[in-house]
């Protein structure tokens, strides 16, 4: 006599990790100059700019303080934050990175 083999059915929860959203932050050098960039991962950004391991920067940027990090928006892009600050102070004080 044969017995019928029941299939065993297994489920398996695969978690997605969020989606990094793009965006801007804002560095005052210790030079007197602001430092803008836009990352998806911007403490390792502003690490790597800090140290001079960033290909685009030939040396280190001493940073003295973060202004700021925000989620990028449709009001708030890096060439209109960029804008924003060389308005404010002034475009020999403002660097893009």
């Amino acid at each position: 006599m044969h017995t019928a083999i029941k299939p065993e059915v297994f489920t398996q929860t695969v978690k997605v990790a969020p989606t990094k959203t793009q965006q801007v932050y804002v560095l005052e050098l210790f030079d007197g100059r602001i430092a803008i960039g836009s990352s998806t991962h911007p403490a390792t950004r502003i690490a790597n700019i800090n140290a001079g391991a960033c290909r685009e920067i030939p040396k280190s940027l001493p940073i003295r303080r973060i202004v700021g990090i925000k989620e990028v928006s449709e009001n708030r892009t890096l060439p209109s934050v960029v804008a924003q600050f060389c308005r404010d102070f002034g475009e020999d004080k403002v660097l893009c990175v």
